[in-house]
């Protein structure tokens, strides 16, 4: 008998999107384009790549890491979340993790007992909630209105939380919308935790990339944060690393003391390599870092104006780093099927909306980051042919 909790889930939405690639031919003059998934459009820096080489030599890829982390990366770290959020946080606040996916489970299977709720806002990222609902935690939806620029509405939570809820969590910037959540409207959902006793769970997997010159995110360490705040991040996206799965949690010492215990009994750390490949990169790339985040919110700017100027009929819900939410124009069909239409037809693979909600099915996602400037151009050519 296998878990009703795990065969409860939906299939994976990535993996549902990829076989409708398999089923298809796409022609020489028009190849696939992949807006599927987030990741770098460019390769790790080329002094990281040579760094990772030098490692490969190295006896201590052989051995096991500190549970928490090396103690220089989480130093590094700490130093680098100062630096951009102004803020004192220690290194024994900073917990290294697998990537910001198994951040979330370790922080979600200490925070809630099966049984429990946690608010997740309404697109959400898919993967927490399934996470959740492996767990036999309760996802309760809180709606993200496109009215209000899909951002959470402090009185909607309110009405949400009840005497079971264990966490309130936030994306920032978002996935799927790009929404970027602004400093105050964070300031008052900090207050509104705080006030009902309950853990503020942000995941800020993308700001590296927020729009503006020298943008912080949030003054939320500078306040008392400790035994609120709990903040996940990825080093997947800042150093093109998708692949060695590495990731952060920012929590009060008590509460990592028992994620700790979560891992030491998992014994699933992120590797040496990892470890040390990130390390270089909190040492030595902070320009480059910069760089890309300019370029990156130049692309997001391209394809808002190559969109306006096709006029294909889809529009621009909302836009940030690494997404566009798009509205389709064809209404009477649901999101999956316009996704699979622009697959066969246009040959570009968008994600459905309701893949991220119940009532996303006028939207698509589109993650825009791992494709050129010109492709953007490209791909609202063909929206405006074949969509």
């Amino acid at each position: 008998m296998l878990n009703p909790n795990v065969l409860a889930v939906e299939e994976p939405p990535i993996a549902e999107a990829q076989g409708w690639v398999s089923a298809c031919e796409f022609a020489p003059e028009r190849p696939l384009i992949d807006l599927a998934q987030a990741l770098p459009g460019y390769p790790a820096e080329v002094g990281l790549r040579a760094h990772l080489k030098e490692l490969l030599d190295s006896p201590a890829l052989g051995s096991y890491t500190d549970i928490a982390g090396l103690p220089e990366l989480r130093t590094a770290f700490a130093r680098d979340l100062n630096r951009a959020y102004q803020s004192e946080v220690q290194a024994e606040e900073v917990f290294i993790a697998a990537g910001c996916n198994q951040a979330f489970f370790l922080a979600m299977l200490t925070l809630a007992a099966p049984g429990t709720e946690v608010i997740l806002p309404s697109p959400y990222y898919f993967n927490h909630k399934m996470t959740l609902e492996m767990l036999g935690i309760r996802p309760v939806l809180l709606p993200c209105h496109l009215e209000n620029g899909m951002l959470p509405d402090p009185q909607e939570v309110v009405s949400l939380i009840t005497p079971n809820t264990r966490a309130l969590v936030l994306v920032t910037p978002n996935n799927p919308t790009g929404v970027v959540y602004p400093p105050e409207l964070l300031d008052e959902l900090f207050e509104l935790a705080q006030t009902h006793g309950l853990p503020l769970v942000v995941d800020e997997t993308y700001r590296d990339f927020l729009p503006g010159e020298n943008p912080v995110a949030h003054s939320l360490f500078n306040r008392n944060w400790q035994g609120t705040l709990v903040q996940l991040y990825s080093f997947s996206k800042a150093f093109a690393l998708a692949g060695y799965r590495i990731g952060a949690i920012t929590a009060s010492a008590d509460l990592l003391e028992q994620i700790a215990k979560v891992m030491d009994c998992a014994a699933i750390c992120a590797s040496h390599l990892s470890q040390r490949a990130v390390l270089y990169g909190l040492q030595h790339l902070d320009d480059w870092r910069e760089q890309n985040r300019v370029a990156l919110n130049t692309r997001t700017q391209a394809f808002q104006d190559a969109l306006e100027s096709a006029q294909s009929g889809y529009r621009l819900a909302t836009l940030g780093p690494y997404f566009a939410y798009l509205q389709h124009p064809h209404s009477g069909q649901t999101s999956t099927e316009v996704a699979k239409h622009l697959v066969e037809n246009a040959a570009l693979l968008t994600l459905p909306g309701s893949m991220f909600g119940p009532e996303q099915e006028d939207y698509l996602r589109i993650a825009f980051s791992n494709v050129g400037q010109e492709v953007l151009l490209e791909v609202a050519s063909r929206l405006a042919r074949f969509g």
